[in-house]
């Protein structure tokens, strides 16, 4: 777990810092529109490059955790495509957004195209688990498992249920991540096979107590 969200980590840094880049070569007192258009431009090609090394990590994880007796049907993850170029697009014009305002924010803009990279870049490996577990002819469970100091609201509810999820995409794979999510999808069989760290007891603890509360709940 720790190697595979370190190398996903890792890969989202890389795509960070080439963005990062691109946005530093740009005039950003000039004309946003055609900020815009250059990064609508960019940021579908960064998407690729980095999501399709994520994709084979992601069919990779799924593979390896995969534990089914070896009388079991022969199977491998397939690779998942990276993000849509409308989808990078709408995103893209979405994060930018501040470059717009009557008083043009360029910070904001960035932080949010750095958000929105994050999610996209990882969703290829995201998708290949989730893609897997529906073509697998051996059925398995699943379990949510945050990361970081702190979780929303919506994953600590999902990663409370441990492994009652009978498919990746019922534990919130597939589109269910938002910006800067760190969560992971595993497959397994009960809460022996959930990563050492990760305390169920103490997700259900705080799913109970977050109920009408509104805020992050710290997970360490």
């Amino acid at each position: 777990m720790s190697e595979y969200r370190q190398a996903n980590q890792s890969l989202v840094l890389l795509a960070q810092r080439d963005l990062s880049d691109f946005w530093g070569s740009l005039n950003l007192l000039g004309d946003p529109t055609r900020i815009r258009d250059l990064l609508l431009e960019f940021f579908p090609e960064l998407l690729a490059t980095y999501g399709d090394a994520a994709a084979l990590l992601g069919a990779d994880w799924y593979d390896m955790l995969r534990d089914v007796p070896p009388s079991a049907a022969r199977f491998r993850a397939a690779l998942a495509s990276p993000a849509k170029a409308d989808q990078a697009i709408g995103s893209a014009r979405w994060a930018l957004g501040p470059l717009f305002a009557d008083e043009p924010d360029p910070a904001a803009a960035l932080s949010q195209l750095m958000g929105s990279a994050q999610r996209l870049v990882l969703q290829p490996g995201r998708d290949s688990t989730w893609q897997a577990s529906r073509s697998d002819p051996v059925r398995v469970s699943f379990a949510r498992v945050p990361a970081g100091a702190t979780t929303c609201k919506w994953c600590v509810k999902l990663a409370s249920r441990g492994f009652d999820y009978e498919t990746a995409k019922s534990a919130g794979e597939g589109r269910e991540f938002h910006d800067n999510c760190n969560c992971v999808i595993i497959p397994g069989q009960g809460e022996d096979d959930l990563p050492d760290g990760h305390d169920l007891a103490e997700f259900k603890r705080l799913y109970a107590e977050q109920s009408g509360i509104g805020r992050d709940i710290p997970t360490d």
